[in-house]
């Protein structure tokens, strides 16, 4: 039903982005376009904490991407823009770590215990938001165009959880009570504490095909730590990097 209700959301601002190209412009400057695309990157620290001793896989997931994007150029090379998507973003990862301080649960009998964990961990990242990008473009010709701009977006959904196993936790301090953690392992959910917002820097490249069909390419960073400062379940922050690829149909120009 959430995800029902967000893309509703989605189509009535795309409704009211649509209606800005009614209104009296140089209609030969202003394009509105539909978005289909993908994302894929990761939510991690940057550069990777000394606690991560190595990653042992990596899943980026292809997450889709859907919305509208209007544009206006203030000159034949230089012009500006907007929009609205609704995006999913996630990530699969298994690494091994070193005193990574966390709260896990034991699966065997449910006790809850902090400290810091040794051994290999898996975690499972998957959120949706809606995004407000707002930038500046510069046109080479009639083909290629590139971008550089801010985003910001309202979190719809959060979810971050894993497990951990074959190795042991620390309890309170890197040198506190020793607690072998194997066989069924233990997890952790730490959805609850990612911050609900999203703000930071976005770049990019279109290509236009032919009079209606594109191609677009984006790299965001996100600004943000994923967790709140005072609710961080980690020692480290964590940032939303992703890619986006994906194509452009030009309603109106």
């Amino acid at each position: 039903m959430k995800l029902k209700y967000n893309i509703i959301a989605l189509f009535i601002a795309s409704f009211f982005i649509a209606n800005l190209s009614a209104q009296d412009v140089d209609k030969k400057s202003l394009n509105l376009n539909f978005l289909l695309g993908f994302n894929f990157g990761a939510t991690a620290p940057m550069p990777l904490p000394v606690e991560i001793r190595g990653i042992d896989s990596y899943n980026p997931k292809i997450n889709p991407q859907i919305g509208l994007n209007v544009t206006y150029g203030l000159t034949d090379k230089w012009g500006v823009g907007t929009g609205i998507t609704l995006d999913w973003k996630g990530m699969r990862v298994a690494d091994h770590v070193k005193y990574m301080y966390t709260s896990v649960v034991l699966v065997e009998d449910g006790d809850k215990l902090t400290g810091y964990f040794v051994g290999k961990n898996k975690t499972n990242v998957d959120m949706t938001y809606i995004t407000i990008p707002v930038y500046g473009t510069y046109s080479f010709n009639e083909k290629w165009q590139v971008k550089m701009g801010i985003y910001a977006a309202k979190t719809l959904s959060s979810k971050f959880d894993g497990d951990v196993n074959d190795g042991y936790i620390r309890i309170e301090s890197p040198t506190g009570q020793k607690q072998e953690i194997s066989g069924d392992g233990a997890t952790f959910d730490f959805g609850k504490d990612a911050r609900d917002y999203d703000f930071g820097m976005l770049g990019g490249g279109d290509f236009q095909l032919s009079n209606r069909i594109g191609f677009y390419g984006n790299m965001s960073w996100g600004l943000m730590p994923y967790f709140y400062s005072g609710a961080n379940p980690l020692k480290f922050k964590m940032h939303n990097m992703y890619a986006t690829i994906g194509v452009t149909y030009r309603i109106k120009k």
